[in-house]
């Protein structure tokens, strides 16, 4: 939210970076922390990070710092809604992240959904559940239902 570098680089006019709520779907919100398992261990099978990164976190790791939300969160950061798989590895820095929210007053839901895959707002019978966590906790900020 409102950090400057955001802003310059897009091809958006009249837009900025800053938002008014956050809906994670079992996205890693710290790709250095050990728990995330994105790390590249066999170097010929290079994890999706690293590609999306272009660089192994050994390569250049303050990419991937820049690329993990918790670094930014802060006293402005906004409500948000965590909607996770069963997949531990998929929840890295969640935990970290909301003990920052608890510093600041900020408010959060965490829902797990068990015995899921990772894509699990995809299918069946998961889709209904994730909606409804996602249109619930946007009526609490949006319209205080």
């Amino acid at each position: 939210n409102n950090i400057e570098k955001f802003d310059k680089d897009t091809d958006i006019q009249n837009h900025t970076s800053t938002v008014q709520a956050v809906i994670d779907i079992d996205g890693v919100l710290d790709f250095t922390s050990p728990e995330s398992k994105e790390f590249d261990i066999d170097p010929n099978k290079p994890k999706a990070a690293h590609q999306w990164f272009g660089y192994s976190y050994k390569e250049n790791p303050e990419i991937w710092k820049e690329g993990s939300a918790y670094f930014y969160a802060n006293e402005k950061s906004v409500p948000v809604l965590f909607v996770n798989s069963a997949l531990p590895w998929y929840h890295a820095g969640r935990d970290a992240l909301i003990e920052k929210y608890r510093a600041y007053n900020i408010y959060y839901e965490v829902h797990i959904i068990e015995n899921t895959p990772h894509p699990f707002w995809l299918f069946h019978p998961w889709f209904d559940e994730a909606l409804g966590y996602v249109k619930g906790f946007l009526n609490r900020i949006f319209y205080k239902k």
